[in-house]
């Protein structure tokens, strides 16, 4: 690739989002610098790559690059950890101030941030990018991810750089095997039966990392700054995902004695990101392409 194409710093390359991210970036004309503790495996051979350790942000490689984006994040094991408090605000936060920091000292002209529309207070409506902040769960994390948007805005306050930060619904898409979708996408393709826990009333705004990869490229196209909900704008429950699982794939759904159930996300207002040509695809082809993927993963394994 050429040398003159812009470069890209980015964090939380080898991630679910930033493997995809990163492919599509490279189709755009995007080279990219990872910033991690080591390569990673998945990287293009034409990528660069500079040493970044959250946990203690030293000296960061960040000379010549056009825009930094920041995924990695602390997710914990353990939502209700207390003890996982300290570390998500010591590399959400703190961690990604000084990340910040060094950008704007580097000239950096443009920063993406990733935050989560999680955190939005409990509402009647669609939260908008105006909607107060405030998660009446998985507070942790979430709260140091509010407080991550609060911490990059004030030092970017008055500087000369484009800041966009990215509030992510639920991602889902091939090749994960964790969480709630990945396990239930897993079942589907053993045969099932899809197991849910209670009457499945957990809901949440499910948008495909595909969808989140473009919407990215939108706004690094863009000069529209501040914060924009990234989902699909409608609200799925658990058992309605597992009801489409079972269609698609024809086991079974059996539902499971549960503690008592967290309601979930709501669906997010994405008006603000249409508004750049932005349209996420059907929750229907998104299930697909991820069934399609683990079938194929299922083959290769047999075959191997």
């Amino acid at each position: 690739m050429s040398g003159d194409a812009p470069l890209l710093a980015l964090t939380g390359g080898s991630g679910f989002v930033g493997r995809h991210f990163a492919a599509a970036a490279r189709r755009k004309g995007w080279r990219i610098r990872h910033l991690a503790r080591r390569r990673p495996p998945e990287a293009d051979p034409a990528d660069e790559w500079a040493f970044l350790d959250l946990s203690a942000v030293e000296d960061v490689g960040l000379a010549g690059c056009a825009a930094l984006v920041h995924l990695a994040a602390h997710i914990p094991s353990d939502h209700r950890d207390p003890a996982e408090a300290e570390r998500c605000w010591r590399i959400n936060v703190l961690a990604t101030l000084k990340l910040v920091d060094a950008a704007l000292r580097a000239g950096v002209g443009r920063i993406m941030q990733a935050s989560s529309a999680n955190a939005y207070a409990p509402a009647t409506e669609p939260p908008d990018e105006h909607a107060s902040l405030f998660p009446r769960s998985r507070g942790y994390y979430l709260g140091s991810k509010v407080g991550q948007e609060i911490y990059v805005a004030e030092r970017c306050r008055g500087e000369d750089v484009l800041l966009q930060t990215l509030r992510l619904a639920s991602v889902y898409g091939p090749g994960q095997q964790s969480g709630a979708l990945g396990a239930m996408a897993q079942a589907a393709v053993n045969g099932g039966p899809i197991r849910v826990h209670g009457t499945g009333a957990f809901g949440s705004d499910l948008i495909h990392v595909e969808d989140v990869a473009k919407a990215m490229l939108l706004l690094l196209a863009s000069d529209r700054t501040g914060p924009f909900n990234v989902g699909s704008g409608v609200c799925t429950t658990i058992a309605e995902l597992a009801q489409l699982l079972a269609g698609r794939s024809g086991v079974s759904v059996v539902h499971e004695a549960g503690a008592r159930e967290d309601c979930g996300f709501p669906a997010l207002n994405i008006h603000r990101l249409k508004a750049l040509g932005y349209s996420p695809m059907p929750l229907e082809q998104g299930v697909a392409t991820m069934l399609k993927a683990s079938m194929q993963r299922i083959s290769g394994d047999r075959a191997g």
